[in-house]
């Protein structure tokens, strides 16, 4: 449970540094080769940065669902073992 706390907090922390690197507007300066190139490569790290985020934010909804599951699979453990306890004491 723990691990799965520490993974978000780094997942959340990818995010921020991915939206604060990539918060500029890519402006064309001139019409020169170099110029166009920077400026493809701005639009091009900038779409990377909206497929990476997509990709955290599944893997996020990912943690919830199985953090949720490891809930419930906890609890299922308990009561099977409950109801051993209660058999074993019988016999």
């Amino acid at each position: 449970m723990r691990a799965i706390f520490l993974l978000k907090i780094c997942i959340s922390s990818m995010v921020l540094n991915y939206s604060s690197a990539f918060a500029h507007i890519c402006k064309l300066s001139s019409n020169s080769t170099a110029d166009i190139m920077i400026y493809n490569q701005c639009i091009a790290d900038q779409n990377r940065s909206a497929k990476t985020e997509e990709l955290i934010h599944s893997y996020e909804n990912e943690i919830e669902k199985l953090t949720q599951n490891n809930i419930l699979l906890e609890k299922r453990i308990a009561r099977i073992k409950g109801m051993l306890s209660t058999i074993i004491s019988t016999y």
